[in-house]
């Protein structure tokens, strides 16, 4: 899995502990494919925000929920 730092991205940088560094996955287009080695950090790139849509869910039971900094 491929990830990039996301703490200035619009949408994932709401995502994780406040302190904690911003990651997201890369997502990868047809052109990787037949490209050069020496071409492959060109698509380590983060996504644009606005063709990501994020939708809240609830928490599963079984899931532990994180308990609030005393």
């Amino acid at each position: 899995m491929l990830t990039v730092n996301a703490d200035n991205h619009a949408l994932m940088k709401n995502f994780h502990k406040p302190d904690d560094e911003k990651r997201m996955v890369v997502i990868l287009h047809d052109a990787w494919l037949d490209a050069p080695p020496e071409r492959s950090m060109d698509f380590m790139q983060q996504y644009p925000a606005e063709m990501l849509v994020a939708v809240a869910a609830p928490i599963p039971p079984t899931a532990k929920r994180a308990r609030p900094p005393a």
